[in-house]
């Protein structure tokens, strides 16, 4: 890329992602469970039993009852989140570029959740994972994101499903998975993702579009050529033309923002004109919380 990534990181701070629950951490963190633990959020009484920390007794309670109960808090324990970026070469086009609107989203949400304790993984590839930042942990790690995202380039032919696929051997169950990609694989995307929904993941897929793709500005005889595959196909632009594009658009996001609502997935179709950060924000109510 040419210039470093960058961002806003103070409109960020204070923010988290927001989990449906049920998610299974391996270290204590902050994100409450259904299980109970060590954290200071109260969650239910039990009667007391040989063996409990006495200072769990609640005290006031056995005033009134003359009966032993211990106080039960939630567990709390770290999440993880794992973004899988398509860098095929579709993805290195726009104006704004959209491949590094989606490493500056990967950016912005990892920044957001090593803030608040959850951990970071992320891997990118065309039709199989072949790089990958494995999960780290904490503010101090923020470094490392900046530096793997800062050192990748997007080429390729692209197979989405592929894609996917080949990230089952490194996620674990009930963790979230943010997808970023522009959808324009020919073989689609239901594979993967329901591949993904089998392996217990917590879907948020954030659709990038750049100007030219929504509303194109040629007009007129052009040969297109296929970025990935090279193709070539001769066609006239032309105004029926360019209202049965927009329909065909349309209806492909519409598409796949029906797929993922029916499924409980979190869809978001990203106009690359708009800034990382902005965008986030905006969508905040559905996926950000304040902390």
């Amino acid at each position: 890329m040419a210039e470093p990534l960058s961002l806003d990181y103070h409109r960020l701070d204070r923010l988290a992602l927001r989990f449906r629950g049920g998610l299974t951490g391996f270290y204590s963190g902050k994100r409450p469970t259904s299980k109970y633990g060590s954290s200071l959020e109260f969650a239910d009484y039990r009667p007391y039993l040989p063996g409990d920390d006495i200072r769990r007794i609640d005290w006031s309670l056995f005033g009134r009852s003359q009966r032993l109960y211990t106080k039960l808090n939630r567990s709390e324990v770290d999440a993880t989140v794992n973004f899988i970026v398509d860098d095929s070469r579709s993805m290195d086009w726009g104006d704004p570029h959209k491949g590094r609107r989606a490493l500056e989203l990967v950016l912005a949400l990892s920044y957001i959740s090593l803030a608040s304790f959850d951990r970071v993984s992320i891997g990118l590839g065309a039709k199989e994972l072949e790089r990958y930042l494995p999960p780290l942990y904490g503010k101090g790690s923020f470094g490392r994101v900046l530096r793997f995202l800062n050192e990748q380039s997007f080429a390729g032919e692209g197979d989405l499903n592929a894609l996917l696929g080949s990230f089952f051997g490194v996620l674990k169950p009930r963790q979230m998975t943010v997808i970023l990609s522009d959808f324009l694989s020919p073989g689609g995307y239901a594979a993967g993702m329901r591949g993904l929904m089998a392996a217990r993941q917590e879907l948020l897929v954030l659709h990038l579009a750049s100007p030219d793709e929504l509303e194109p500005f040629f007009r007129g005889p052009l040969t297109l050529v296929d970025v990935e595959t090279g193709r070539k196909k001769d066609v006239t632009i032309e105004p029926l033309l360019l209202q049965r594009y927009r329909r065909a658009v349309r209806r492909h996001s519409a598409e796949i923002e029906a797929y993922c609502l029916q499924r409980g997935i979190h869809y978001f179709l990203y106009d690359t004109r708009q800034e990382a950060v902005d965008f986030l924000l905006a969508a905040a109510p559905r996926i950000l919380k304040n902390l």
